[in-house]
C-alpha cells in the first residue's frame, strides 16, 4: 500500500491536533427546588420541622422518603444526556444528611459528587445546598450568607475551579410570595454586595446565580435590586444576564400558582460568563427540565398541565417529584 508522504502525514496531524484544541469542554449546570426533602427526625433545634415526620398528619414514613429520594434521583440521572449535572444547586433541603442520601442515590452515574452546605436559621428548617463532582471541579472557597429576613434561608456561594480558572456559584432560595416584598428585595441587597465585592477585585469574574427566587424577572428584586436584565444585547456594564427569561417568552415556567405558569426559578450569569475568556454560558442553553414524568393533568377542567409534587395537603403522591421544574444551562471553557 502507498504510504502518504512526511508532508501530507503532518498535515493531517496538525489538523487532528488543531481540531482537538477547539472544542471546549462543555459543563452542565443545574438547580432544583426538589420541594421539602426532610428526613424523619424531629429536631429540637427547628420550630417547624415536625410536619415531616412518621407521626404527624403527612405519616413522612421511611417507605415515603425513600420513594421521594429515587424519584429525585430517577430525574437527576437523566440530566445532561444521562450524564447528571456537573453542578447542582438544591432547594427545600432539611439538612445535610438528607443531600447525602440523595448522592447516594447517584452513584450509578460514577460520580464524585461532593457537596457544600451549612443549617441555616429558616423556622422550617429548609435549606439551599450545592453538590458538584469533585473529578470536573476542585472546591477552592466557600460561604454562607445571611439574611435578615424573618429567619429564611442562607445563600450558598461556593468558588470551584478547573484548570486555573474559577467559577463562582451562588444558590439561591429568597423568601416565599407569601412574604413581603421587601424579604426578596433585602434578599436581593445581600447577594448584590456581595457580587459587587468580587467585580471590584474580578471585573470580569465568572459568576453563576440560581435557585429559587420566588420572583419573576421583571420584579423589582431581580429587574432593579440584583440587576438582571431579560436582555442579552446592550447589556449595561453593572448589570447581570437573566438567561431564564427565554422560559417565560415561550409562554412557560417552572412553578405554578392559581393554573398559570409561574417562572420563579432562574440561571443569571455574570458578563464574565458572556465573553470569551475563562468559562462561557452557551446562548440558548438555558432550558427547563420537562420531562414527560414530571408533570401530571390538574383534576379540574381545563387545567393546565403542571409539575407532579410529593403532596397536595397531606395526601402523598408515590409518582410525585417536586412541585417546580428544574433549570439547566451549559458552560463551556
Amino acid at each position: 500500500m502507498r504510504q502518504p508522504s512526511d508532508v501530507v502525514l503532518f498535515v493531517v496531524l496538525t489538523s487532528f491536533v488543531f481540531s482537538c484544541h477547539t472544542y471546549a469542554d462543555e459543563y452542565c449546570v443545574a438547580s432544583w427546588n426538589v420541594e421539602n426533602l426532610f428526613d424523619l427526625d424531629d429536631d429540637p433545634n427547628v420550630a417547624l420541622d415536625e410536619e415531616f415526620t412518621p407521626q404527624a398528619p403527612k405519616r413522612w414514613t421511611r417507605e415515603r422518603l425513600d420513594i421521594k429520594l429515587n424519584n429525585l434521583a430517577g430525574v437527576i440521572r437523566k440530566m445532561n444526556g444521562g450524564r447528571g449535572p456537573d453542578v447542582l444547586g438544591l432547594c427545600e433541603v432539611e439538612n445535610r444528611k438528607v443531600v447525602e442520601m440523595l448522592v447516594a442515590k447517584l452513584a450509578p452515574l460514577g460520580r464524585k459528587y461532593q457537596i457544600v452546605h451549612k443549617d441555616s436559621p429558616s423556622d422550617r428548617g429548609i435549606d439551599t445546598a450545592l453538590i458538584y463532582d469533585a473529578n470536573v471541579f476542585a472546591l477552592a472557597d466557600s460561604k454562607f450568607h445571611f439574611i435578615d429576613a424573618e429567619r429564611t434561608r442562607d445563600i450558598v456561594e461556593a468558588a470551584l475551579t478547573r484548570g486555573g480558572k474559577k467559577l463562582y456559584v451562588f444558590v439561591n432560595h429568597w423568601p416565599s410570595r407569601n412574604n413581603d416584598e421587601w424579604q426578596r428585595i433585602m434578599a436581593a441587597v445581600v447577594l448584590r454586595k456581595r457580587l459587587d465585592e468580587i467585580l471590584a477585585r474580578e471585573p470580569r469574574a465568572d459568576i453563576v446565580l440560581m435557585g429559587d427566587f420566588n420572583d419573576e424577572p421583571g420584579n423589582v428584586s431581580i429587574a432593579k435590586f440584583l440587576r438582571a436584565a431579560t436582555h442579552r444585547a446592550n447589556l449595561p456594564p453593572d448589570s447581570f444576564y437573566n438567561t431564564t427569561a427565554a422560559i417565560a417568552q415561550e409562554g412557560l415556567g417552572t412553578h405554578v400558582w392559581d393554573d398559570s405558569w409561574q417562572l420563579i426559578d432562574h440561571i443569571i450569569v455574570s458578563p464574565g460568563l458572556l465573553d470569551d475568556d475563562g468559562f462561557r454560558w452557551k446562548p440558548g442553553s438555558t432550558k427547563r427540565v420537562d420531562f414527560d414524568e414530571l408533570f401530571f393533568l390538574g383534576r379540574w377542567p381545563n387545567a393546565i398541565r403542571q409539575p407532579s409534587r410529593s403532596y397536595s395537603g397531606n395526601d402523598f403522591h408515590r409518582d410525585g417529584y417536586s412541585d417546580h421544574l428544574a433549570v439547566t444551562c451549559t458552560l463551556s471553557d
